[in-house]
């Protein structure tokens, strides 16, 4: 019995590094070559940002269109929208304006998408937080996040 103890705690510790390890975004996610990135979804992701930014600014939040999928129309009500934009402004300010840096796919099948992501800039502030925009195969936004840019996909 004592012989296989050994062996079996070598194969736990292997098991959770590999859990460690294969939570890495890099082993989930691949670049996609800048030769390979689609600039209308890029210009899409833009737009809007600045669409929905604008009509915040002038105290307009309303449900999102048919840019989004219907789960974002859902989760992305009105009120969560004020709501976040408060928080967004408070933190860093107004919106000025998103620069493109990197776009990744998954590596297997799920999780399904492109993720886009961009640097922030923002008038009360100097870090530049990631603005990041998941589009589904159908070209929908499927995700949209605002968070502290980290080099590697969080």
């Amino acid at each position: 019995m004592l012989r296989f103890l050994g062996p079996a705690l070598v194969a736990i510790a292997v098991v959770l590094a590999c859990g460690e390890v294969c939570a890495a975004a890099s082993l989930w996610f691949k670049d996609v070559p800048q030769s390979e990135v689609n600039s209308a979804y890029t210009e899409q992701a833009q737009k809007t940002m600045r669409a929905l930014n604008d009509k915040w600014q002038k105290g307009i939040f309303e449900p999102v269109g048919d840019e989004f999928t219907p789960e974002m129309q859902k989760g992305l009500s009105p009120s969560l929208q004020k709501q976040s934009f408060e928080q967004i402004k408070a933190m860093f300010g107004d919106f000025q304006g998103m620069t493109f840096v990197e776009a990744l796919t998954a590596r297997f099948l799920f999780p399904k998408g492109t993720i886009y992501r961009f640097k922030g800039s923002y008038s009360e502030t100097s870090e530049q937080p990631e603005i990041r925009v998941v589009f589904d195969s159908q070209g929908k936004i499927s995700g949209l996040w605002l968070k502290p840019w980290m080099d590697e996909l969080q």
